[in-house]
Formats: C-alpha cells, structure tokens, sequence
C-alpha cells in the first residue's frame, strides 16, 4: 500500500445543504500510521496559484503520471500529511513507487524536507 496513489473517502460538511457528507479524494500513501492507518498525502487540483507552495507541491500532470487517470494538473501537497483509516481507502489507481519512482523519491525528500524544518520551529 505504501506508494499508491488511492481514492480515499472524506466526510465534509456541506454549507448549502446543512449537512455532512462525502467526497472521493485522491491520496498518495507514504506510510503506516498503526495497524489500521495510513499516513498519506493528499493530491489536488490547486485552481488558486497563489495558494501553490513553490517548495512543497509537487504538480503532476496527464502526461507525466499516465497511469494516475488525472484530467489536468494536479499536486501532490506534501507538506498537508494526514492519517487515514485502511476502511476510506476505497480503491487502488497506481503504485507511484514502482511506475514513477522518481516522482515518488521526490515526494519522500520534500517530506523529509518539511518534517525537519517543522521540527526545527517547534524546538526553537
């Protein structure tokens, strides 16, 4: 599981209706959180440039990432880590880590690359 891109199920609470209710999202999994969760990133359409971080979000595109089925240019924000349930990962799309190794190895380094300069703010 770990590298695959995956479509992941979120709950959100819609303004307009009122209510709560769910939304198909694509993930890229970097790890195992515990037996049943997953560490994973989320991979988004950013439609806002300004709101495109320059050092952390990785744009793929339909052609550069084939496999991943995306419509246009997508990101993968890996600086926006969040721990999912094995239960909302509905549905497997492709293993980044075998199909775009480096694409994947340039995930994990700006993870590595946040987590550090994280940790470096909290200890200050």
């Amino acid at each position: 599981m770990i590298g695959c891109m995956c479509i992941s199920v979120f709950p959100y609470y819609d303004i307009k209706t009122h209510k709560n209710g769910f939304k198909r999202r694509p993930v890229l999994v970097i790890g195992k959180a515990d037996a049943g969760d997953f560490v994973c990133l989320p991979i988004s359409r950013v439609t806002r440039s300004e709101h495109i971080d320059k050092v952390y979000d990785i744009a793929i595109t339909p052609d550069s990432v084939p496999m991943a089925n995306l419509t246009q240019v997508s990101y993968i924000r890996t600086h926006k880590q969040t721990v999912i349930n094995s239960a909302s990962l509905v549905k497997t799309v492709v293993n980044f880590k075998v199909e775009y190794a480096d694409i994947f190895c340039e995930v994990i380094s700006k993870v590595d690359l946040f987590q550090s300069a994280m940790l470096k703010q909290a200890r200050m």
